[in-house]
C-alpha cells in the first residue's frame, strides 16, 4: 500500500471542501474524504491507509450541496464543482500510483 494525500482547489485557489475523492482502477475503487480545507488521504477500510499501486481515474462524489429557496419551499441540491469531474467516466483526471512516487497529488477543478 502506498500512502499519499493531496488537496482539491478551484482554479482562484479556494478549497473544495465538500465530498469524496474516488481513485478508481478496472476491480478497484478507493476513497478519501474531503475535509475543511479541502484535503484528502485516501485508503482501504480507513482514510490515509494508502491503496495499491496502478493507474486509476480520479473523481469526486457527493460534491453537492443542499440550498434551501426559501420562497418555493423546496430543497434541492447544487453541484459545487463542475459535473465532467463527478463520474469515472467523464473525467479528465488521472493519476499513478508508484512505490516510492509521489506523496502528494492536488488538483485543481472547475466550478459549474
Amino acid at each position: 500500500m502506498v500512502k499519499f494525500s493531496g488537496a482539491v482547489t478551484f482554479p482562484d485557489g479556494s478549497p473544495v471542501t465538500q465530498g469524496t475523492v474516488c481513485f478508481e482502477s478496472e476491480n478497484s475503487r478507493f476513497v478519501g474524504r474531503l475535509d475543511e480545507i479541502g484535503r484528502y488521504s485516501p485508503g482501504i477500510k480507513k482514510q490515509g491507509t494508502g491503496i495499491p499501486v496502478g493507474q486509476y481515474k480520479v473523481w469526486l462524489a457527493d460534491t453537492s450541496v443542499l440550498n434551501v429557496k426559501k420562497s418555493k419551499n423546496s430543497d434541492h441540491p447544487t453541484q459545487t464543482v463542475a459535473e465532467k469531474y463527478c463520474n469515472a467516466d467523464t473525467t479528465p483526471l488521472t493519476f499513478e500510483v508508484k512505490k516510492g512516487g509521489p506523496k502528494t497529488f492536488d488538483f485543481t477543478v472547475e466550478r459549474p
